[in-house]
């Protein structure tokens, strides 16, 4: 089965938080969550983390978010609401406040794709958005009445726990891809890889506050991500890109655009490293301007770039994330 990406969107909403000002506020979450570190690793976390500010939802919440980036996305793929077989929700958490837990039927009703299948999946965190890509692939190779998918997400954490650290800080965004199948023009999808890791699914979660209010909080066990999560971080991530790469015949030597999250400095020069990248490579203006926003980063990245005119044709194209659940995801795709 061809399938090709005919159009990406994202939103962000206009209000803006400095991580300065998020630091300050989370003080008492971020030192517990920095305790269990040694005093070195606590200075490179900090000195590394490369972000300036954050987009925050207000009187946008993230539906408004999703749903301004899935319209965006049709527009720009002049393809009407009508025409849409399927949409993919992956968002990990809405906001607190948002009234939609699940975003695809009412994206069904507002956009007008009256006859859409419709479907959401929660928890897959940064790498959502190759889960939502491996089985939107599968249910348009297993129904060929699904022709075009509309793939979208938005996430804002609850209140308090817009601070991930060790790892990263949180901002807020929504975005949306548009897939179709057989399609003559769009890059193609050459495939799509996923390794998830149970044990390590409450490495980061979401708890019930413990202040009786019965909102979530976002739980990140520091401890556990260092001792249990990082010796096998970037070998995981090394597997799944060497199985990617395998299936589709293809050399990581000919790859011309690696897209990442948007988590820190010190993990996208990880990551560079651990392919043996030049030093900069991985460098994204994006990770200063908007944070870490769960599976829309690499929506984000890729979107810039296309518009920028920096992905020509025939280029290839290797996106990856991890994130909770564990997930490790690697696409490649062909401009």
């Amino acid at each position: 089965m061809n399938l090709r990406i005919i159009s990406t969107a994202y939103a962000v909403p206009p209000d803006v938080e400095m991580v300065e000002d998020v630091m300050v506020r989370e003080k008492a979450r971020i030192e517990a969550a920095l305790d269990p570190l040694t005093p070195h690793r606590r200075e490179k976390v900090m000195r590394g983390l490369g972000l300036k500010r954050v987009h925050v939802c207000g009187e946008k919440q993230p539906y408004d978010l999703a749903r301004e980036a899935a319209a965006a996305c049709l527009t720009a793929a002049r393809v009407r609401a009508r025409d849409v077989d399927l949409i993919l929700e992956f968002s990990t958490i809405p906001d607190h406040n948002d009234q939609y837990f699940s975003f695809a039927q009412k994206l069904s009703a507002d956009l007008g794709s009256e006859q859409s299948l419709n479907l959401s999946f929660k928890i897959g965190g940064c790498g959502g958005v190759h889960l939502a890509l491996k089985n939107a692939s599968a249910l348009m190779a297993a129904d060929v009445s699904l022709r075009t998918a509309l793939l979208v997400t938005a996430d804002s954490p609850p209140p308090g726990s817009r601070s991930l650290l060790p790892i990263t800080v949180q901002g807020d965004a929504g975005s949306a891809v548009l897939l179709r199948r057989d399609a003559e023009e769009g890059p193609e999808v050459l495939g799509t890889e996923v390794s998830t890791l149970g044990y390590l699914h409450d490495v980061i979660s979401f708890v019930r506050s413990a202040n009786g209010s019965g909102s979530f909080v976002i739980q990140v066990d520091s401890a556990r991500i260092e001792n249990e999560l990082m010796p096998i971080y970037h070998l995981n991530f090394h597997r799944v890109i060497q199985k990617a790469l395998h299936q589709a015949s293809v050399k990581l030597e000919a790859i011309d655009h690696f897209i990442y999250s948007n988590l820190s400095t010190t993990d996208q020069e990880s990551f560079g490293r651990m392919l043996g990248l030049p030093a900069g490579t991985m460098s994204t203006p994006q990770l200063a301007e908007y944070g870490h926003t769960f599976s829309s980063d690499l929506v984000i990245n890729y979107t810039d770039l296309r518009r920028q005119g920096r992905i020509l044709p025939g280029q290839l194209l290797l996106l990856a994330s991890a994130g909770i659940g564990f997930t490790w995801g690697v696409t490649l795709v062909r401009a």
